[in-house]
């Protein structure tokens, strides 16, 4: 790697027609670290004679020039793909030595395609300056919730980039920074600081090590984390207890209902304590909360029937992951709980069905029921058949079936009880999305007509199947073609052969020609994805 440093003695002539003759009009992406300039054209072909001139700002003499330049290994090949991608596009310079801190424009000069000069100025800021190092760092203590200070020493100095050396950083600002907050700390005149720290008690897991340990990082203020150091800070895990205020709670099914309780861990000696503010805490996979003050928290949870809730306190290295769990005992209501059971047969008819929960009805009554449907991309939901479903007093479970409706096409069905004055309604799950490819013949032909009798009888035909999402009919290939005759005067259909569609959808079969008569191509359709389908009739007339 070199470098030629110096003032150039004034400033390039740049032609007028270079900006015309530009391989890179826009000129390269440029960024600077503290002590190298990075570049990159979009390309692995880099212009002719490219160097970068650095300028001290607000002057125009350039003050050093770099011609020499490592490439930069794609960090991902695969980007914008794996066949778009440039490749190994960024180029760097070495480590610059200049003569004076400072911040320098960064300009950038190549060859145009006629041989002009091509001059990019300002494309950066380069600031040279004294970088902030921590040296030295350790954490002394072993805190756990009871006690949770410990001692901090460090030492930083400033590397000067021009020639390496190290100098106290003093009067400097670091920042100790853990996973729930962040604390400014200065040195003294020698670069140097000790003191105490405190832990919120709500710090989050190192997972980079197997240990019961949290992360401490000092730096610099201003500065990344790669110009500190990081320690891990082994804790005391104490364990802890969720108490709730009710172990149960009432509300109408589908709601939302308060749920309230304290969060308490044991100290070393064994006596209990809130856990700190701010501990996370869940109702399992439905919301987050915090504790507030004396481990105290107070949330919703969802009555869903009476399925039972889960409460989590959350793990940390503080305190241990603990469960505690709330029943719901709903008030007047009834609705839904279970994902309806939707089957489609290959004749393009649905059934539907699901569990209707009612709770502490007051007497017997018959509750109104609506199957609906939300047709693919659409937000409304549709009522499609309304079924009386009988109630007992009290508690009462009923399963409610409505079979035999006609396909609507790819959507997704569920029951709903729209609810009363004196019973609320509860909740409607969804089904999943329910989709079948209708199949049809576009083609179908049995030549030639008239025939003789006994000779060849060719059926050709093609099969379609219709995409349920894109709408849009595409080939149907590999699929198995049933083939019928039908004497003429008769009424019923004999099974005379079987084709396979090939990969246009199109199938051919000879069969020799015996009587007059309907011919038909059939798909019987499948047990999942498509349904039956069934060809024109083709009258072939026998001599």
């Amino acid at each position: 790697m070199l470098c030629t440093l110096g003032a150039l003695g004034g400033v390039l002539a740049v032609p007028a027609a270079a900006q015309a003759a530009d391989p890179y009009p826009s000129g390269p992406s440029v960024r600077t670290s503290e002590t190298a300039i990075f570049l990159d054209f979009g390309t692995t072909k880099l212009p002719k004679d490219l160097k970068v001139l650095l300028r001290k700002t607000g002057t125009d003499t350039p003050v050093a020039t770099i011609t020499k330049f490592d490439v930069l290994q794609d960090e991902d090949i695969c980007m914008p793909s794996c066949q778009d991608d440039p490749g190994e596009t960024g180029i760097r310079t070495s480590a610059l030595g200049l003569a004076d801190l400072g911040r320098y424009a960064v300009d950038v000069e190549y060859d145009g395609t006629g041989g002009e000069t091509i001059l990019h100025k300002d494309e950066a800021v380069f600031d040279y300056h004294l970088i902030p190092q921590v040296k030295r760092f350790e954490v002394s203590g072993e805190p756990d919730l009871e006690n949770r200070t410990v001692t901090v020493t460090a030492d930083a100095t400033l590397r000067d980039p021009r020639d390496d050396s190290e100098t106290p950083m003093a009067n400097g600002r670091l920042v100790l920074e853990t996973t729930a907050a962040k604390t400014e700390l200065t040195t003294d005149a020698a670069g140097h600081v000790e003191t105490s720290y405190t832990f919120t008690g709500t710090e989050k897991h190192d997972t980079s090590t197997y240990q019961n340990d949290v992360a401490v990082v000092l730096r610099p203020a201003g500065a990344a984390a790669a110009h500190g150091l990081t320690r891990q800070v082994e804790v005391y895990q104490a364990s802890t207890t969720i108490t709730l205020d009710s172990p149960t709670v009432r509300g109408a099914d589908g709601t939302d209902v308060p749920l309230s309780g304290r969060a308490t861990y044991r100290d070393r000696n064994g006596v209990s304590k809130p856990v700190p503010v701010g501990t996370p805490m869940s109702v399992y996979e439905v919301r987050s909360f915090k504790t507030g003050d004396d481990g105290r928290f107070t949330t919703e949870v969802p009555v869903y029937g009476t399925q039972r809730q889960t409460i989590a306190l959350h793990g940390t290295p503080w305190v241990p992951t603990t469960y505690a769990y709330v029943t719901p005992d709903p008030t007047t209501s009834a609705g839904f709980h279970r994902q309806p059971d939707v089957t489609v047969s290959r004749y393009k008819k649905i059934s539907v069905s699901a569990v209707f929960d009612r709770y502490d009805i007051p007497a017997p009554t018959t509750l109104k029921v609506n199957l609906q449907f939300k047709a693919l991309g659409s937000k409304t939901w549709v009522t499609k058949k309304t079924i009386n479903s009988p109630a007992a007093k009290g508690d009462s479970s009923r399963t409610v079936t409505a079979a035999d409706l006609p396909y609507p096409g790819a959507g997704v069905w569920r029951f709903q009880f729209p609810g009363t004055k004196q019973i609320p309604a509860g909740p409607a799950p969804e089904s999943y999305m329910v989709s079948r490819s209708m199949t049809a013949f576009p083609e179908f032909n049995a030549s030639p007509e008239p025939v003789k009798k006994g000779a060849s009888l060719k059926i050709t035909g093609k099969l379609e199947e219709k995409n349920d999402f894109s709408g849009k009919w595409q080939k149907f290939a590999d699929a198995r073609v049933d083939l019928y005759f039908r004497a003429k005067g008769k009424t019923t259909w004999k099974k005379a052969g079987t084709a396979v569609t090939d990969k246009n959808g199109k199938f051919t079969k000879t069969l020799k020609a015996t009587k007059d008569g309907d011919w038909q191509a059939r798909y019987a359709g499948d047990n999942y994805l498509h349904f039956y389908g069934q060809s024109r009739l083709d009258f072939v007339d026998v001599k």
